[in-house]
């Protein structure tokens, strides 16, 4: 009998990929753009390389696919490359992915195409199905597959066309450079951030205060996630928490606030270290609310609200990762949002 599964997240979908590719004989993937960066999550290469069938049905709708990709794989004897020309105005964006191992076969279909954002960061929703290939759930995506495949509408892309497209793809992509102004969006996600950080500092159940060391720091915003040693300590940071970051150091202060989204997860990766050099196998995604190009020191801020203080408090305030009230979250916040839009202001040119 076939199992259905409902995958929430590309990166869930990139991961199964992975590692069902190393029994998989045979790929059919149909999707409305093909990227080489994908590779880095399916190594689709290394799979025909190794004798495995690959199939590719890739759109040309909005210029998104890279024809040097699909080159690539044409100079391989197993794969078979073909662009869909969708002339009646409708856009191609099937999403459906075939994978055969013996008399089992695996289906995905949804929202992911082959590229690394839709694999790894996209927030995608797929439908994942297993059993065997003459199930009726499993027969008819592949049925659906090459009924697109070989369509009246499906070609192999000629040299003359894949230097049209190549040409028509280069002017888009200086065009949506230009417009809209990047200044201009980067103000509005800021503004956005900046409501919700305002909203979830009132409503969250916690607010937190994460000490990171600059190269644990950097670490966490290239992934975007916090670890931690065990999964229990990542318990208390929930979903919908915000948080500011504290890099430790000379110099060193808030950098960037946050909020985290989504669930605990384990990556061995060794670069996951904490300040003291253990492992962090644990790891919980953020979203980023704003980030500072220079830290603005954390002591300053809270030191009004604590008269009469021990001389050292601060040390013992930034010794770890702790919990914030709603009063010192809300004070840090406010000097966080001003020393951002000062570094806005300035980065903006003067009009004349």
């Amino acid at each position: 009998m076939a199992t259905i599964e409902l995958l929430r997240h590309g990166r869930e979908m990139g991961a199964r990929l992975a590692a069902e590719l190393a029994e998989a004989s045979r790929v059919c993937v149909a999707v409305s753009r093909a990227e080489a960066s994908a590779l880095a999550v399916v190594d689709l290469v290394r799979f025909v390389e190794r004798g495995g069938e690959l199939m590719l049905l890739a759109g040309l709708d909005g210029y998104a696919t890279e024809t040097a990709l699909l080159r690539r794989f044409e100079r391989t004897p197993g794969a078979r490359c073909r662009v869909y020309h969708a002339l009646s105005g409708a856009a191609f964006v099937p999403r459906l992915w075939v994978l055969d191992s013996g008399a089992r076969r695996v289906v995905y279909v949804g929202g992911s195409d082959l590229a690394a954002a839709s694999l790894a960061q996209d927030i995608a929703v797929n439908v994942r199905i297993e059993g065997d290939a003459s199930e009726p759930e499993l027969e008819r995506p592949m049925r659906l597959f090459e009924e697109l495949f070989w369509s009246e509408l499906s070609w192999p892309i000629t040299e003359a066309e894949e230097a049209a497209y190549e040409a028509l793809r280069a002017a888009r992509k200086a065009a949506v450079e230009r417009a809209p102004d990047g200044r201009a969006e980067a103000r509005l996600v800021s503004l956005v951030a900046q409501r919700i950080g305002e909203s979830r500092g009132k409503a969250a159940a916690r607010r937190h205060l994460l000490v990171v060391t600059a190269k644990n720091y950097a670490l966490c915003m290239q992934t975007k996630s916090f670890g931690r040693r065990r999964q229990a300590e990542l318990e208390r940071y929930g979903k919908g928490d915000p948080f500011f970051f504290h890099v430790t150091g000379r110099g060193g202060g808030l950098r960037a606030m946050g909020m985290f989204v989504g669930e605990t997860f384990r990556d061995e990766a060794p670069s996951f270290r904490g300040m003291d050099g253990g492992a962090q196998p644990f790891r919980k995604k953020f979203v980023v609310l704003g980030e500072l190009g220079k830290e603005i020191r954390t002591r300053p801020i809270l030191e009004s609200r604590r008269p009469g203080a021990p001389k050292h408090w601060f040390n013992g305030f930034v010794q770890d990762s702790h919990t914030l009230s709603v009063e010192d979250f809300e004070a840090l916040r406010g000097a966080f949002v001003a020393a951002l839009a000062e570094e806005q202001g300035a980065a903006t040119p003067a009009k004349s």
